[in-house]
């Protein structure tokens, strides 16, 4: 019997993302999404000082590599800054969006796999690349999964403001 494919973890773990989102629903979303932009800028900044460091420790296990540390850094801020993160408005009159809901769980959990795929040693890319059409996908359009959930936040916050303002 085959073992599944990075292809069906890669859309399994897009599809619970995104319906995890839902859940949340859109403020909290936004929350997440943005705890992934941080996540990812402290561990490219971070990640390698951080392995460096420990692996100087006598205690550290020889086993583990960079893209561990950086992939453990990852997540852990995105749990610590969604959980913890204080950065948007749950007023009761804000607008939502089914739209942009699935837009902003779709596009973090695709942000998530492209941050991870980019820790990846070249080695270790390469062989998953070659085995997931679905992670090259994702890898190759990797400035998009940057891009485009900023780029929807600013959208969604101007559309928000214009349907807010009261008119005077």
């Amino acid at each position: 019997m085959n073992s599944p494919s990075w292809d069906l973890f890669i859309i399994i773990f897009l599809a619970i993302a995104t319906g995890y989102g839902f859940i949340l629903q859109k403020e909290k979303a936004a929350a997440t999404l943005i705890s992934t932009y941080i996540a990812l800028v402290v561990t490219t900044v971070w990640g390698q000082t951080v392995f460096d460091i420990l692996s100087k420790q006598d205690w550290f296990s020889t086993n583990i590599n960079p893209f561990t540390i950086k992939v453990a850094i990852f997540g852990l801020f995105i749990v610590l800054l969604s959980l913890k993160g204080e950065y948007i408005s749950t007023r009761a009159g804000a607008v939502g969006s089914t739209i942009v809901l699935f837009l902003y769980s779709f596009l973090n959990a695709g942000l998530i796999i492209s941050s991870v795929i980019y820790f990846m040693d070249d080695i270790a890319r390469e062989s998953l690349l070659s085995q997931s059409h679905v992670a090259d996908l994702i890898f190759k359009f990797n400035n998009w999964w940057i891009a485009l959930p900023a780029i929807i936040l600013i959208v969604a916050g101007f559309r928000k403001r214009s349907y807010t303002q009261q008119p005077e």
